[in-house]
């Protein structure tokens, strides 16, 4: 399989600075709990008619962890559980709740549903710890006969280094990262630490974003501890990220944007803050929404007056960016819903979700971020000005432009109903796949331009041979036939007869063709056929290569 590279949105601010890199992320799982005794001396786990809540004996992990989930049994939805600090010091007892499939996560048929855990409890910032302990209602679970201990599954993460070795320290210290400045705030932006300023890992994260034009804004509460420090901000949204790219099954972090207690303001969900990425936020209430959570629980504690600015001026610019209508009594019915569009996740669910807190603050918000937005969308919110969001080919064009395969035509436009040339297809699969630039080409027509170190790029992969002997035939447009196998090639897509009346057996592109249709990646017209020698135009050519990098993702 060909290595693809994540790559990230290029921020705005040019200037680059030094930074300590933030430490390995450390993730490990805890089996097989014992559960403590009653008073009585008997097993609380063979008595399922005990008064008591259950509760298990202190769990001394052999790793230190600041965020911790669970992995539960059936019938068991709630829990507590309380940690113990470096200084031997045991927290608080907090509520920890399972995620609920019904109200939490990626939407019924989004890609990533299909990966959404229903078996774990939300996440929870714990601060430095070394030792658990839970207690729950025993009579809550369904497994019959069961060791109910072994039913319960801890997720740790450690997201400060507290498992880094001396050494490990050190040498990430005296190999300090490069780093973009943040860009400056401006009367509308406000700061942003972005997803590279606050260490996310894109290793991590699976699937390609997808887009819908924002129209309502949906407010959270992260729920867990509100002791953390304004230091430790960016540790609790690499535990968040982690817990719900991998242990959740959402291929990245749900939210769109996080907001801390101090005021500081984190890009969440991959794919540019600018756009209108769909999140993980609210099942059902993603698509065509963008999520903001603060930190904390806010349930159990007021709102710092900080925390509810910044999300007033950070939704107020996303209202303009997206033109969302600012009007504070502004509603909208989704999902036979009546909403305000700036709502919160308890008015689209049955959940507790923003806490009753910051739940009391949302008339609040609204009449600031109505007062704080313009309704004048900020120049270049719009990337592709012949692209609008109602375009077949809409999401297809932001995924390759997010990732870098194309800047577009012209400043400004995409010009999606062009051919594609075979000179911008190398070029388009390059940048997709990642090459290595390669220098010199085999072709005599081609030794100079935009696109020549690309062909040889793609000649030296072996993805083309040209078009005839030493001749790659630049301006030539690209047919659907020939993008079938250029694809094929690049994405090491495995070949498969064609089922098409215009492609018969023995046709150049036929395995090529069929391939890429078992693959998901391409499809024939209405009519049956699939018409191999048209002309491909360029939103067509992004719409098979996002569905190509979606298909070479889930092959990884």
């Amino acid at each position: 399989m060909t290595s693809l590279t994540a790559l990230t949105l290029v921020p705005v601010a040019p200037a680059i600075a030094t930074e300590v890199a933030p430490p390995q992320t450390v993730t490990t799982t805890v089996e097989g709990l014992r559960l403590a005794t009653d008073p009585e001396g008997a097993d609380v786990a063979s008595d399922l008619q005990a008064v008591e809540p259950a509760r298990t004996e202190p769990v001394v992990t052999e790793v230190s962890f600041s965020t911790i989930g669970l992995r539960l049994p059936p019938g068991l939805e709630e829990l507590q559980i309380r940690t113990r600090d470096l200084d031997g010091v045991w927290n608080e007892w907090l509520d920890i709740d399972r995620v609920d499939a019904v109200l939490d996560g990626p939407d019924a048929d989004s890609p990533e549903a299909a990966t959404a855990a229903s078996d774990v409890t939300e996440p929870i910032w714990v601060g430095p710890s070394d030792a658990f302990q839970l207690t729950f209602d025993a009579d809550a679970v369904t497994c019959d006969g069961c060791d109910i201990g072994d039913q319960i599954e801890a997720i740790l993460v450690d997201t400060l280094g507290a498992n880094e070795s001396t050494l490990a320290k050190v040498v990430r210290h005296l190999t300090p990262r490069p780093v973009v400045a943040p860009a400056e705030a401006t009367a509308a932006r406000p700061t942003i630490i972005s997803r590279a300023g606050w260490g996310a890992n894109e290793s991590i994260r699976r699937g390609s974003p997808s887009y819908r034009t924002p129209t309502f804004a949906v407010l959270h509460h992260t729920a867990g501890s509100n002791n953390y420090t304004r230091a430790q901000s960016a540790a609790v949204v690499r535990g968040i990220y982690h817990y719900h790219a991998q242990t959740l099954g959402w291929g990245d972090i749900g939210y769109n944007i996080l907001v801390d207690r101090y005021g500081q303001i984190f890009e969440g969900r991959f794919g540019g803050l600018d756009r209108g990425v769909i999140g993980a936020h609210a099942r059902g209430y993603n698509t065509g929404s963008f999520g903001v959570s603060v930190m904390g629980n806010f349930d159990i504690a007021d709102v710092p007056s900080a925390a509810l600015e910044s999300v007033a001026r950070v939704s107020a610019w996303k209202y303009d960016v997206h033109g969302i209508d600012r009007s504070a009594s502004r509603t909208m019915t989704v999902n036979g819903t009546r909403i305000n569009t700036f709502t919160s996740h308890r008015n689209v669910g049955q959940t507790a979700c923003p806490g009753r807190y910051l739940y009391a603050r949302m008339g609040h918000l609204r009449s600031r971020i109505a007062s704080l937005a313009t309704g004048i969308s900020p120049a270049g919110s719009t990337r592709f000005r012949d692209v609008p969001a109602s375009h077949p080919h809409y999401t297809a064009i932001e995924t390759i432009a997010v990732r870098r395969i194309t800047e577009g035509c012209a400043p400004g436009f995409y010009c999606p109903s062009d051919p594609v040339v075979r000179a911008q297809m190398a070029s388009f699969l390059v940048r997709a796949l990642d090459l290595p630039a390669v220098s010199g080409t085999p072709f005599r027509d081609i030794d100079s331009g935009p696109h020549a170190s690309a062909v040889a790029s793609l000649a030296a992969a072996g993805i083309t041979t040209g078009c005839e002997p030493r001749r790659f035939c630049p301006n030539a447009p690209v047919t659907r036939g020939q993008m079938a196998t250029f694809i094929a090639r690049g994405f090491e897509v495995p070949r498969t007869p064609s089922r098409f009346p215009d492609v018969p057996r023995g046709h150049t592109h036929d395995g090529a063709i069929g391939g890429l249709v078992e693959a998901g990646i391409a499809s024939g017209y209405r009519d049956g056929s699939f018409r191999p020698s048209q002309p491909v135009t360029r939103a067509e050519m992004a719409a098979f290569l996002a569905r190509a990098l979606a298909w070479a993702a889930k092959q990884a």
